[in-house]
């Protein structure tokens, strides 16, 4: 006969206990730091989404406010040197129009100057000073980096000062040269050719020179796509036009 021993350790836990005792839960600490964590989660979520609310309302502000400073630049221009309303064209168009008021303005300093009497040392032809940077220049020397490498590349010499300036799909063109006989004709109908729709043009004459300055609007099948490639097809165009002057007389 077996009989228990008091000191004898029991076979389960229900044995232990006295098959009443039931397991505790674990503390309670750990739900609540786990409520702590979502109530924390919750917050930095809050703050993300006032953050992103904020930065939207500002980004609309900033909009609101170039939109009216575009619509107030467009009005100052006149209608020609903007045929789109995005920002690019009106942008574009505010460059040529201050380009044109450039002008003018030379255009008045010249006329001054030649009522007075008066011809500027570093001028040595009217206008000549109007031009940065001109691809083309019939008073550079060799050495300038003007139009020289692009006259040598193409065999050509220069037969005006041709400066092209270009925003997104649209050209600024000068040209200074002197008057020739259906010039201004030619001139149109050749870049009309080269799928360079003309959208505002202005013609100075001083003596024996014009300075004409054209807007012109680069189409889809235009086959130019850079300043030194329009240059390039303006002193052909005006070469062609000498050729043809010159045969008529």
């Amino acid at each position: 006969m077996h009989v228990n021993d008091p000191w004898e350790p029991k076979s389960s836990p229900e044995e232990c206990t006295g098959g009443d005792m039931k397991m505790e839960s674990p503390p309670s600490t750990a739900v609540g730091r786990r409520k702590r964590r979502r109530t924390k989660s919750g917050k930095n979520k809050e703050e993300l989404e006032n953050q992103r609310m904020t930065h939207i309302k500002v980004e609309r502000n900033r909009r609101k406010q170039m939109n009216e400073y575009l619509a107030v630049i467009r009005s100052l221009m006149p209608s020609s040197y903007v045929q789109r309303g995005d920002q690019a064209s009106i942008v574009g168009g505010a460059i040529n129009f201050v380009k044109e008021l450039e002008q003018q303005l030379q255009t008045l300093e010249v006329q001054k100057r030649a009522i007075n009497g008066y011809s500027p040392p570093l001028a040595p032809q009217p206008f000549g000073y109007f031009f940065s940077f001109p691809q083309y220049s019939t008073h550079h020397t060799s050495e300038d980096a003007g139009g020289s490498a692009t006259t040598a590349k193409n065999q050509l010499p220069a037969m005006a000062d041709i400066e092209v300036t270009m925003v997104e799909s649209q050209a600024n063109i000068k040209i200074l040269s002197k008057k020739r006989h259906s010039q201004l004709f030619k001139m149109m109908a050749g870049l009309q050719c080269l799928w360079l729709t003309v959208v505002h043009l202005n013609v100075t004459t001083v003596e024996e020179m014009v300075l004409y300055t054209v807007s012109v609007k680069l189409e889809d099948r235009c086959q130019l796509s850079t300043v030194d490639e329009i240059a390039d097809a303006v002193n052909c165009l005006l070469c062609k036009i000498e050729e043809e002057s010159l045969c008529s007389n």
